[in-house]
């Protein structure tokens, strides 16, 4: 569904993603992990088109995104939604306006659908009764949970999700994991996640890739990561207190 071929990407004299090719198959939750500034955000970006390769090509289908322009990228781009990684929402208006915020910008939907949709969605990730507070009214977790509910709120195919549970205490992180699984399991949406939470990645994702001086150097399911060779793997394993105990207490399945 979507394929990295040879991509590279440069700010100044730092090559930030070095000849990176991957796949990421239709309704799978593909999580991406590594050190911070491996190139994690980097590459979801251009999942988005937020960003350019300088060489490379990344496609969507059987469609160049690295080439698109005009109607046919805002035709590419209207298949993600973006969970950004403080949840980005805008302190002046209220939860439920900033859910609208895709559908009156990108739509010319009649207001009582909109509202229909916001409703949907904000219940989906368990807000609805805050629809009418301000961001700086609600927690941290409700925040994510409300820049969960703008992202899915025009049912994209494909949602990004840059450091879902960062800063957030372990039962919050267990509950946005649980959001990503039901988005998964119920609409089919296909996930890409970048995360630095091991155990929420080991306990969602079908496949986990570890980014490392801007290449994956080690892809596949949790099973095999948690039993990968790689010292940097390992490692980072080893730093989360994540051992093969892990696996026999089922926290990977």
């Amino acid at each position: 569904m979507i394929r990295f071929d040879h991509i590279v990407k440069r700010f100044g004299r730092r090559t930030v993603l070095n000849d990176l090719s991957f796949e990421i198959n239709k309704g799978e939750i593909f999580v991406i992990v590594g050190p911070s500034g491996t190139g994690k955000s980097v590459t979801l970006k251009h999942m988005a088109r937020l960003l350019q390769p300088n060489s490379g090509t990344i496609w969507l289908d059987n469609e160049s995104l690295s080439d698109a322009k005009g109607a046919q990228l805002e035709k590419m781009r209207e298949r993600f939604g973006y969970l950004f990684q403080g949840g980005a929402l805008l302190g002046w208006m209220t939860v439920a306006e900033n859910v609208a915020l895709p559908l009156l910008e990108k739509t010319e939907l009649p207001k009582d659908e909109i509202a229909r949709r916001v409703q949907e969605a904000l219940e989906m990730v368990g807000l609805e009764d805050a629809v009418d507070k301000m961001p700086a009214e609600i927690s941290g977790g409700m925040q994510k949970r409300a820049g969960l509910a703008r992202a899915i709120v025009r049912k994209p195919e494909i949602v990004l999700y840059d450091e879902p549970t960062s800063g957030l205490d372990p039962v919050t992180s267990r509950t946005i994991d649980r959001l990503i699984q039901q988005l998964n399991h119920e609409v089919g949406v296909t996930s890409v996640v970048v995360t630095h939470d091991m155990q929420g990645a080991l306990s969602i994702g079908h496949r986990l890739a570890m980014l490392y001086e801007g290449s994956f150097v080690e892809v596949g399911t949790p099973k095999e990561f948690m039993v990968s060779k790689v010292p940097i793997v390992q490692q980072f394993l080893a730093a989360q207190y994540i051992g093969k105990n892990f696996l026999q207490e089922g926290g990977v399945k």
